[in-house]
């Protein structure tokens, strides 16, 4: 029955200032001869290689926000214009491939007009040089997407998005 052990309990931590300081000190110096007690004293006395006191440490170099200000203004203004801002064969496709639709159950997803404006747009201009810069200035989906929001509002369904337009039949 001896052989159980008892857990001990925790000494608890003393508080700061409840233990008594001790009164004598090490002597760092102590069992030093006087030629190598002079070598220390003297190297702790001798000036630090930067100079009399520690250098500033650097502070971090700031990105010049001037310029990132100018970055944001200028992509602030492209956002703005990038809706006002359409294209000929664009403004040509609505006037001529789309017609409002009267009721939600009529409007067209986006992928099928998109399709139609490209196959508009490639064809859109009065002589070569025209119909070469249309397919030049061709928009991309996302540019197509600004440029629809700018006239119509779009509805995200299940499908995708849906505009307020519809496709004329020769379109």
């Amino acid at each position: 029955m001896s052989d159980i052990e008892f857990p001990v309990p925790p000494r608890p931590k003393p508080k700061p200032g409840s233990l008594p300081m001790r009164e004598s000190r090490v002597d760092p110096l102590a069992g030093l001869n006087e030629e190598d007690r002079a070598v220390v004293i003297a190297t702790w006395n001798a000036p630090t290689p930067w100079g009399e006191e520690p250098p500033e440490p650097l502070a971090p170099a700031k990105p010049t926000t001037t310029n990132l200000k100018k970055l944001k203004a200028a992509r602030k203004k492209v956002e703005e214009y990038s809706a006002v801002l359409r294209t000929d064969a664009f403004d040509d496709w609505v006037r001529r491939c789309t017609e409002t639709a009267s009721e939600p159950r009529e409007w067209t997803r986006a992928a099928p007009l998109y399709e139609s404006y490209v196959r508009h747009a490639k064809t859109y201009g009065s002589n070569r040089p025209d119909k070469r810069l249309a397919k030049e200035e061709l928009a991309t989906e996302t540019a197509w997407g600004k440029m629809m929001g700018s006239l119509f509002g779009k509805k995200r369904r299940r499908a995708g998005q849906y505009y307020p337009v519809r496709l004329k039949r020769d379109a």
